[in-house]
């Protein structure tokens, strides 16, 4: 019995079947490769859940003066329409709290949006970002915005 690889695998993809040859030098190398790919799945999995409060991503970012360690990355997904009690003016700029204790570094930050006219689209900085107390977003349209949902990814200490 012979071992051909798999096609490449798509973002976090398991092989759904494996064909075990009866040779023991072989069937080590595909054991060992079959354990490699559950743990880079594993290893780089992303949470897929995006709720109103903190969670944990599963992604982790070194430590600056220590690159083998590692640090948690944490998301908190703000929806601005309801935080601003309304929809967002053509062209304003709105600050909420963000209630982060201990942010140290961000990874991502954008904002989801549709406008009243009917355009689906995302901004990223300088339109949307935090600073140490408050999440801040500028609707770079000249119409009104019927959702923003803003994802932030961040360290913390």
């Amino acid at each position: 019995m012979s071992f051909s690889s798999d096609k490449s695998l798509q973002s976090n993809q398991l092989p759904l079947s494996i064909e075990f040859p009866s040779v023991k030098r072989e069937f080590d190398e595909v054991l060992s490769l079959s354990y490699k790919r559950t743990a880079d799945a594993v290893n780089t999995k992303v949470g897929g859940l995006f709720f109103l409060q903190e969670q944990a991503t599963f992604k982790q970012l070194y430590v600056t003066d220590n690159p083998q360690s590692s640090r948690f990355v944490y998301r908190t997904v703000f929806d601005l329409v309801k935080l601003n009690a309304g929809n967002i003016g053509a062209a304003a700029t709105v600050t909420f709290p963000h209630g982060i204790s201990s942010l140290t570094n961000t990874m991502l930050i954008y904002a989801s949006c549709t406008s009243t006219d009917h355009k689906f689209f995302t901004v990223v900085y300088p339109d949307v970002y935090l600073d140490s107390t408050n999440v801040n977003f500028t609707n770079p349209l000249l119409v009104q915005l019927t959702q923003c949902i803003v994802i932030a990814e961040y360290t913390k200490n």
